[in-house]
């Protein structure tokens, strides 16, 4: 056999691979679970998430104990009724929230105490093959039917719209331990938060007394974008800052992109948050260690 035929069979081998990879069939559309990075020629093989590639789910619960159930609408729809809250903290697919596949986009969440004593409502933006959780204590309040003040469940005070119990933080603090009072404990040369059986009402005759001063930091942070623009947060009598960038997890103390604040005696702190987009926030915090972090979601 000649060279020149050699070449030309080489030649013809290798042109009929080359067509046969350009022609490799799959799930061509990077949304799908069944994406094929490889593939070059979509077959109808991709599959996604919530029936459709434009849609998400939303689930709607509370971490708090908020004295109340609540009806669920979205976009003025009746979703379901809220009964439960999940102190351990709240995750999507939880079979006893309430929630629904959505198409993707912007919704209005709204909930609806008993016998309307209390409306909150926000916007929210669900992203396309995502699940989403909607807390209903961080939703924005509309109507509160009662009395605005603080309840105290598990030794933490939070504030409520309705059927508040202590109408100031302070008078919760006192109270929220189990009847003793409130305030700080000199533990190893630091001054220690604590809710009941406290030496110490402030921070301050803690430390004049507990050889040193007691001080930590706070950082606001968001782990997705929550549709919001930037969201400053501001604290009474402190000053604020800005979050302008997400984490897929906790950052510490200082990180960019967040709202830190340094240096703040140990105590409660009372912070009202809002954005360009509208989305709002409030409440309190208690510094008690060196680096504490809130994180902000819808």
């Amino acid at each position: 056999m000649t060279n020149s035929i050699k070449i030309t069979l080489l030649l013809a081998v290798s042109s009929i691979l080359f067509f046969n990879s350009c022609k490799k069939k799959g799930c061509t559309d990077s949304a799908s679970y069944a994406y094929d990075a490889d593939a070059k020629t979509d077959d109808g093989s991709c599959k996604f998430y919530y029936g459709g590639k434009d849609y998400g789910q939303l689930d709607v619960g509370s971490e708090v104990d908020l004295n109340n159930e609540f009806d669920i609408y979205f976009d003025g729809v009746y979703i379901g009724r809220s009964l439960y809250y999940f102190p351990t903290g709240l995750s999507c697919g939880n079979a006893q929230v309430v929630g629904k596949v959505l198409l993707s986009g912007s919704h209005v969440v709204k909930a609806v105490g008993n016998g309307g004593t209390v409306v909150k409502q926000s916007t929210v933006i669900l992203t396309a093959q995502s699940c989403k959780v909607v807390l209903i204590e961080n939703l924005q309040l509309v109507s509160s039917g009662g009395s605005a003040g603080y309840n105290c469940s598990g030794g933490t005070c939070y504030s409520v719209a309705d059927g508040a119990t202590y109408a100031t933080y302070g008078a919760c603090q006192t109270s929220c331990g189990g009847g003793s009072s409130a305030g700080y404990n000199c533990v190893s040369g630091t001054c220690q938060y604590v809710s009941s059986n406290a030496d110490y009402a402030t921070s301050a005759s803690c430390e004049s007394n507990c050889g040193g001063g007691s001080a930590g930091n706070l950082t606001f942070w968001v782990n997705q974008d929550l549709g919001c623009g930037t969201i400053n947060v501001a604290i009474a009598s402190y000053g604020s800052g800005a979050i302008s960038f997400y984490y897929s997890g906790e950052p510490g103390c200082g990180s960019s992109g967040c709202a830190n604040f340094n240096g703040l005696s140990y105590g409660a702190y009372y912070y009202t948050v809002t954005s360009d987009n509208g989305c709002t926030w409030s409440g309190n915090v208690t510094v008690d260690t060196d680096c504490q972090t809130v994180q902000l979601t819808l």
